[in-house]
């Protein structure tokens, strides 16, 4: 039985995997590469992109389409920074959001930007997304900033930061300051250290 209907066994090896991931998994073709010839990794993936099993979120990067029945959502997509951690993830790197992205992270924006934009100590790179937004990747050599221990406080310097000294308000200030008193006092000192000074003078006005 070395096919069956047009399938090769590796093939359908491929699909047994992508079938075994949870709902809502992003996953690449290097990640079946043990199992199969990259011909057999992408045909399968075609076959199942036309099915509707799978959906091809950018070039090279796929998801288990996962719904949503009782508030009717057949499809959920995923979010982008769940594309861009998964990214991070397979390139062994750090990210960290910026601008738009870390204040709609930190819940003080609704707005979705076009260009999600994270520094890395990764490679600089664009990810085109088929729903039209873009993921941007910049090369930092600033390494303080992938020290931080709280995932919040890494968010607050960075939207801090990215507002700048002369555009960000009190309001926005305050709002940050209440979002981070949920970190641990050892945590935060840690912290609020490797922040810039002007940053840090902001958080404990």
């Amino acid at each position: 039985m070395g096919e069956r209907q047009g399938i090769s066994i590796s093939e359908n090896v491929v699909r047994e995997r992508i079938m075994s991931l949870e709902k809502g998994a992003i996953f690449f073709p290097s990640d079946f590469v043990e199992i199969a010839s990259p011909e057999a990794i992408r045909q399968m993936l075609s076959r199942m992109v036309k099915k509707a099993e799978i959906i091809r979120i950018s070039r090279g990067i796929y998801y288990v389409p996962r719904s949503n029945k009782a508030l009717g959502l057949e499809c959920i997509p995923p979010s982008t920074e769940d594309i861009a951690q998964r990214i991070a993830e397979r390139d062994r790197v750090r990210i960290i959001p910026t601008g738009d992205q870390a204040l709609n992270q930190l819940g003080l924006s609704s707005q979705i930007p076009a260009n999600a934009v994270y520094i890395t100590n990764g490679a600089r790179k664009k990810i085109k997304l088929t729903n039209g937004r873009n993921i941007i990747f910049r090369e930092s050599n600033e390494l303080r900033q992938f020290e931080f221990v709280s995932n919040l406080m890494m968010l607050a310097v960075s939207a801090i930061r990215s507002i700048g000294e002369e555009n960000i308000t009190e309001d926005i200030v305050d709002r940050i300051k209440a979002i981070v008193r949920n970190v641990s006092p050892d945590i935060y000192k840690h912290d609020l250290r490797l922040a810039p000074l002007w940053v840090r003078k902001k958080l404990e006005e």
